[in-house]
């Protein structure tokens, strides 16, 4: 997809009242979602409105959003930072997305709107973004 018309798709991210709300879709359309992934260890989170899916290393986990911040850009239409901190009893999962446009997956090679960087319990992660419909 071409950056002009993701610009058009997706305008922001936001972290509201605990639900993740993509930009110019409207809470009612709450079938987006955030997929995140990575190599060195193999890794993906799925980004829900109040909790992440985690798999790490062949560990899978449902861990609920604990906390959330953000640092928004210019006219708060894009979240240029967003902070979240998930647990659960047997794991903690810190992930921070940062929007750049320009991230390169290391699964598939495709440019991706965000970059995630990480900690699942004591395993570091690195990565890229999107959203998707699901």
């Amino acid at each position: 997809m071409k950056a002009e018309k993701l610009k058009k798709r997706i305008r922001f991210i936001g972290l509201l009242g605990g639900g993740v709300l993509l930009g110019v879709f409207s809470t009612a359309q709450a079938g987006w979602k955030l997929e995140c992934g990575g190599r060195a260890p193999a890794w993906s989170v799925e980004v829900y409105p109040k909790a992440l899916k985690a798999r790490v290393a062949g560990k899978s986990a449902m861990l609920p959003i604990l906390s959330k911040r953000q640092a928004h850009g210019n006219r708060n239409k894009v979240a240029i930072k967003t902070l979240i901190r998930s647990a659960n009893r047997a794991d903690r999962l810190d992930l921070t997305l940062t929007f750049t446009k320009n991230c390169r997956s290391s699964l598939n090679g495709k440019l991706m709107s965000f970059r995630a960087k990480g900690k699942f319990n004591q395993t570091g992660l690195s990565g890229c973004c999107r959203a998707v419909r699901g």
